[in-house]
């Protein structure tokens, strides 16, 4: 019997799945899109009713999440449809049947619309929003 084979085999069979485990990881930070710029940071309406704080995290994922600072009503949603053309880039959040859609020209990046429409398809929102800040504190 061979010690040295043997050792080798059991170094090698041991190694396998951490080595799958890193190039199969769906978290990993080179898995993110690097084709466009989603915004980020704190942005309100004109009317300071509404703020809606855009985040990305290191592995790519997107949040949205929106107070109603009159009613304190709020609202978290991921995993947004991107969508795109020459001018803008299209962010579709959902939360059942209603769409919550950021709008987004990378050339005014303090710039969102934001826009929501109802399962009948009815805008319902349609607000566009400055950049307030990078943080909570909005």
């Amino acid at each position: 019997m061979n010690i040295k084979a043997i050792a080798l085999a059991s170094v090698i069979g041991l190694s396998v799945p951490a080595i799958a485990d890193i190039s199969l990881n769906s978290h990993s930070a080179s898995a993110m899109p690097t084709d466009f710029v989603r915004p980020t940071g704190a942005f309100m309406d004109n009317s300071e009713n509404w703020v809606v704080w855009l985040k990305l995290d290191e592995f790519g994922n997107y949040t949205y999440e929106a107070l109603s600072r009159r009613t304190g009503g709020s609202l978290t949603l991921k995993n947004a449809s991107i969508t795109r053309n020459n001018k803008r880039y299209t962010y579709t959040f959902r939360n059942g049947s209603h769409k919550y859609i950021i709008a987004h020209r990378p050339k005014d990046p303090s710039i969102i619309r934001l826009t929501v429409v109802n399962p009948q398809g009815d805008v319902i929102l349609n607000h566009l929003m400055q950049k307030v800040g990078n943080d909570w504190d909005v």
